[in-house]
């Protein structure tokens, strides 16, 4: 009798622990975190002429950036309505984006505990704790060496995507311009019929390009270059570089490292580089840089959240003695 008694006291510890876990993963209510939403110093090089600019926008990209889209829409907006007012904006605008900004959409409606985390080990374990089902399912297909990242992105892959085309269609479409958004990894992305979508495939990762119309410009930019740690949960794809139609010219966008190993296209007119590396020799293991006059517009990612490009066990540097700034590059007027 005791031991049965027991084992019922048993049984309903764990049934009472299951509905309270089961209770938790459905809670998705937001943390009060805080964003930084202060306008920037604005650094302008040339002279202001008809043939267009290049604006990279070098921010701090935060936890709460990423609570929702609006929030993540709102930080950008703020650096668009102050390059506006400049007199930045015009139908020959190309902004640029960090990279990875797209990489954080995963934690868009999960747990405050995900938004909070600070290395990017703990906010995928929050995040597989918050979604038992799916990411058992997703944990199968791994094929990388970081099967809680990789199982973590895969299962969020497609909203991600949504997400990610929503936010910054939107913006290229509200404001005019051409928009390079960054980068995104997203498990075998592909754009379809003008959406991207995603397959069952590995994970890469791509930037994807927005027309003043708000639709995405094609091709897919694959990063080649990719870090020890990104390696571990994602792959490169073996494509040549390509260049996509802007109304200032042929672009051709290189994520990271891939700006000073790889040699443009050589239709390029344009470069956009989202993940500035301020030593390429010592980061991107290079010698000598590949040389081009093109007119490029480097962003640096500062305060990345969860270390993305760094290890998976450790904060990500916050930068704080670098100073967040809008670049801007008036093109000359072609002869």
């Amino acid at each position: 009798m005791r031991t049965y008694s027991k084992l019922l006291g048993l049984t309903a510890l764990a049934l009472a622990a299951l509905i309270i876990y089961l209770d938790w993963t459905g809670d998705r209510r937001s943390g009060p975190l805080l964003s930084d939403l202060r306008t920037l110093p604005i650094n302008s090089q040339g002279q202001p002429g008809s043939a267009g600019n290049l604006l990279g926008i070098e921010t701090r990209l935060m936890p709460a950036d990423y609570q929702s889209r609006e929030r993540l829409q709102l930080k950008f907006t703020t650096y668009l309505d102050q390059a506006r007012d400049a007199g930045l904006l015009n139908p020959r605008t190309i902004v640029v984006l960090p990279e990875h900004v797209g990489t954080g959409l995963f934690a868009l409606g999960e747990k405050p505990e995900v938004q909070q985390a600070r290395t990017l080990r703990d906010a995928m374990q929050w995040t597989a704790l918050s979604n038992p089902w799916d990411y058992v399912r997703a944990l199968f297909a791994n094929e990388g060496g970081h099967h809680r990242t990789e199982a973590v992105l895969k299962i969020k892959g497609q909203q991600m995507a949504d997400d990610y085309q929503l936010i910054f269609g939107n913006l290229a479409r509200d404001y005019g311009v051409t928009l390079v958004a960054g980068s995104i990894v997203l498990p075998e992305p592909r754009l379809e019929d003008g959406s991207l979508r995603i397959g069952d495939g590995p994970l890469r990762q791509v930037s994807l390009s927005f027309a003043a119309d708000g639709q995405p410009i094609g091709p897919l930019q694959y990063k080649m270059a990719l870090s020890r740690y990104e390696r571990r949960y994602s792959q490169a794809p073996d494509l040549p570089s390509s260049t996509m139609p802007t109304p200032a010219g042929r672009l051709a966008v290189l994520i990271g490292c891939d700006g000073y190993i790889r040699q443009p296209p050589a239709d390029a007119e344009l470069l956009a580089l989202p993940g500035m590396r301020d030593n390429p020799h010592a980061s991107c293991a290079t010698a000598p840089l590949p040389q081009t006059s093109l007119p490029r517009m480097e962003v640096r990612t500062f305060g990345l959240p969860w270390n993305l490009v760094g290890s998976p066990r450790r904060p990500a540097p916050q930068h704080y003695n670098k100073p967040v700034q809008l670049n801007n590059l008036w093109l000359p007027e072609r002869s």
